[in-house]
């Protein structure tokens, strides 16, 4: 059964509005502000020009294939299993951890008003009693988007409401009522930690994490009455707002400080509230009939991108059945046109985060990485189906359409380049595990089909790609050995880019046996066969 066309423009670009602004704007701005100083504020900036150009990349993908689970079908449908399981899995798997997240965020300040729920510290951590909350609002969560779209959308056009007002009050009142325009360059300079500290918020901080939340556009692509406009809409149309208004909340954040939270410099930032910054900020200015309703939304906030995450994951793993991934008993949708034996199915898996990951900033750290390599998706794919399926993409020029999925390339691998090399290693280890699940069910399973479509020839750059990025990432100054200095390091992330780029095109002209297909050929066996995969 496969999903009917129900949604609007409107109900998109809200849905990728509410999964934007989450738990970002509650606690990102301290976290930025710890690595960065007030050069926090380029940062977000920063991030929301870097996601723009590469979410073109799946604007375009999506305006000519509009499939449900992009995410996990593109890659899968441009270079076969083997790659398309390399990537599909890690994202997959980060996407489901969002809503945890969320959830995270949610008790986190919670635990402000309901003692036990966590840990009292720099990096608070759930409770026993904490981790059966977190149980039960994720099952909320599932309950409700089992519903469909439209009792979804009904509970999504309220929470956003409270999402968008909630901060732009905040950023009024700080304005107005502490405004310290010596915090910007007084206490160390505007950036006190150096260029570098810009870049490493970015994944560290949660600021990238802030502005994925587009990807309802992506994953419900099959479900829009009109993709073609609705998802260009949907994509700027959130990224623009968000980006706007992360960085109003980002400088009054720091405008507003107290000259005693910063008398141990930027990155031993602390005061009263640690659990909720922004609490902490305005209950110490006497607003406390508004700290009430930053309480109030500090729960529906990350909730609404939570439910926002949950619906959209379950396409996401709907997809992964479809890829052959997952087990089939996944790919059924109830009367209310949801896939819930998927998101009950993500619903279980969502408890396990909450033990290796009991922290929102250990989660966001690490997740954000493989979320990112989520995002490879959106170029790596369209520098192909671009040249397979040319009569979907007629009217972009090639050379600017491949030169502009190179640039988008290179700015994810810098973001995970910046993520450091902690992180990295961990994201090798899942790649690790990967390949181990992938040979486990080529030996025990057997499907024929599922073999024919490995490809292992045009999926080998994914090899190349992930020890190349090991590499570099070891010796760098992003918690590596420091050999590679900065500077130097955008270069070379640039020449590997290029190199991984061209070597991914050139193998993806070769057919399952080793030879070379007919490109302008776009009904071979080892193109797409877009009237099959809506």
């Amino acid at each position: 059964m496969h999903f009917k066309p129900s949604i609007s423009t409107w109900t998109i670009l809200t849905s990728a509005i509410a999964g934007i602004i989450g738990s970002g704007w509650l606690l990102g701005p301290l976290a930025c502000a710890r690595i960065a100083g007030p050069a926090a504020i380029l940062s977000w900036i920063l991030g929301g020009i870097l996601m723009s150009i590469v979410a073109a990349c799946f604007v375009m993908l999506v305006r000519a294939m509009p499939i449900t689970g992009g995410t996990v079908r593109f890659f899968q449908l441009s270079y076969g299993h083997f790659a398309g399981f390399s990537f599909s899995w890690i994202a997959w798997l980060a996407w489901v951890a969002v809503s945890p997240i969320e959830t995270m965020a949610l008790l986190q300040y919670s635990s402000n008003y309901i003692p036990g729920l966590m840990t009292i510290g720099v990096s608070p951590v759930l409770t026993p009693l904490g981790m059966l909350a977190a149980i039960g609002v994720m099952s909320f969560i599932t309950a409700v988007n089992s519903y469909g779209i439209r009792v979804y959308n009904r509970i999504n056009t309220l929470i956003l409401f409270f999402k968008v007002a909630i901060p732009v009050m905040t950023v009024g009142l700080l304005f107005s009522s502490s405004f310290h325009p010596g915090n910007l360059t007084h206490f160390e300079g505007f950036m006190p930690y150096g260029i570098q500290s810009i870049f490493s918020a970015l994944p560290l901080a949660g600021v990238i994490y802030s502005f994925i939340g587009f990807n309802p556009a992506i994953q419900l692509a099959a479900e829009l009455k009109n993709p073609r406009r609705a998802v260009p809409v949907a994509i700027f149309g959130a990224l623009g707002f968000c980006m706007v208004l992360y960085s109003l909340i980002q400088i009054a954040f720091i405008l507003a400080l107290p000259a005693q939270a910063l008398t141990h410099g930027w990155a031993a930032l602390s005061f009263a509230g640690d659990n909720g910054p922004f609490v902490g900020l305005l209950g110490g200015l006497g607003f406390l009939w508004f700290v009430k309703a930053l309480y109030v939304d500090a729960v529906i906030s990350p909730f609404g991108t939570g439910m926002v995450q949950a619906m959209s994951t379950g396409r996401l793993t709907y997809a992964m059945g479809q890829n052959g991934y997952l087990p089939d008993f996944l790919l059924r949708v109830n009367k209310h046109n949801a896939p819930k034996r998927a998101m009950l199915f993500n619903l279980v898996l969502s408890f396990v985060f909450f033990l290796p990951f009991p922290s929102w900033q250990h989660m966001v750290g690490f997740l954000v990485s493989c979320l990112v390599l989520g995002y490879v998706v959106g170029p790596m794919s369209l520098a192909i189906l671009s040249r397979t399926h040319r009569e979907a993409f007629e009217n972009i020029p090639q050379f600017g359409l491949q030169a502009f999925c190179l640039l988008a390339f290179y700015i994810c691998n810098l973001i995970l380049f910046w993520s450091g090399w902690d992180v990295i290693f961990q994201i090798v280890i899942l790649f690790i595990i990967g390949y181990v699940i992938l040979a486990v069910k080529l030996i025990f399973e057997r499907d024929k089909k599922f073999l024919a479509d490995l490809h292992i020839l045009r999926g080998s750059w994914v090899l190349a790609y992930i020890i190349g990025m090991a590499f570099m990432s070891y010796f760098s100054s992003f918690g590596g050995k420091n050999i590679i200095p900065f500077g130097v390091d955008f270069g070379m992330v640039a020449l590997f880019s290029v190199i991984i780029y061209s070597s991914a095109r050139y193998l993806s002209t070769f057919t399952a046996s080793g030879r070379l297909y007919d490109q302008s050929d776009s009904r071979t066996s080892d193109s797409v066969e877009i009237s099959n995969i809506g």
